[in-house]
């Protein structure tokens, strides 16, 4: 194939003008969703789109259309449909106490622990806080992270670090269990 200066010339313009392209495209998604298609750097897109317009064209659609879906699933905490009629399935749900410690005392009603306030003073538990439902509540001893509350008195069975023990010598300090 024989290629004239003049034609060599108007090929590798070509070619800086589409490599231009691919990395103002590259940025502009950068701008708009927080980073490049597949995070690869914007110099490597426009390396793509120098080599040829085809493959930069075709892999920066394909990875532009995967950022958009993970964007779009990132902004939609309640999950449902995307604006393109797409199922966006919500976060994973933030840990709680039950998801902690699965196999100790629940609720007689089938739920899980609940996270409900509990006074810091290492005091038996008097007023409101006598009606709280069971769970796992801070320690009022302040020896352990944690001691189940069963909704009218503590118990012995104590957690720190996801680690649970029966306390064998109790703080009187808090009341019987």
């Amino acid at each position: 194939m024989n290629v004239s200066g003049s034609e060599m010339t108007l090929l590798l313009v070509f070619a800086v003008a589409q490599a231009v392209l691919g990395f103002v495209l590259s940025e502009m998604d950068r701008r708009k969703l927080g980073r490049t298609p597949w995070g690869l750097p914007s110099m490597v897109w426009a390396l793509f789109w120098f080599l040829s317009w085809v493959l930069g064209l075709v892999l920066y659609l394909v990875a532009h259309r995967a950022e958009v879906r993970r964007v779009a699933q990132a902004r939609a905490p309640m999950g449902g449909v995307d604006p393109r009629g797409r199922f966006v399935t919500p976060p994973p749900a933030r840990p709680t106490t039950a998801s902690d410690f699965p196999a100790y005392p629940r609720r007689a009603d089938g739920g899980g622990p609940q996270a409900t306030p509990v006074p810091t003073s290492p005091v038996a538990p008097t007023g409101p806080v006598a009606t709280a439902p069971p769970s796992w509540q801070a320690d009022p001893g302040g020896r352990y992270q944690f001691r189940w509350w069963t909704g009218t008195e503590w118990t012995s069975f104590v957690a720190t670090d996801g680690q649970v023990v029966v306390d064998t010598s109790p703080d009187q300090r808090i009341g019987p269990y």
